[in-house]
């Protein structure tokens, strides 16, 4: 009978100790989660903040390509004229 109980009581406290390497694996486990949940989500909002800045230089881009967007720099910035039309510069 006596060692029956020594029996349950060692059985006891393995299964203590089994039962507090668990919670504390379970704790950690789920704090790396957590930290991994957390990088998870600033990457996403930094990718979304990268896509409208894509999209952003796409439109700057498909306005550059534009005839008439090179037509105004050539005629503002490099002082150019179209073949045949006159330039009239104001004295005053």
């Amino acid at each position: 009978m006596q060692k029956r109980k020594k029996l349950n009581v060692v059985l006891l406290v393995i299964m203590s100790g089994l039962l507090v390497y668990f919670a504390i694996t379970f704790s950690k486990q789920q704090e790396e989660i957590n930290m991994i949940e957390n990088q998870m989500k600033v990457l996403k909002d930094r990718i979304e903040k990268e896509k409208a800045v894509q999209e952003e230089l796409l439109e700057q881009q498909n306005i550059i390509e534009t005839d008439e967007f090179i037509e105004k720099i050539a005629r503002e910035k490099l002082g150019m004229v179209k073949e045949g039309e006159r330039i009239y510069v104001d004295m005053d």
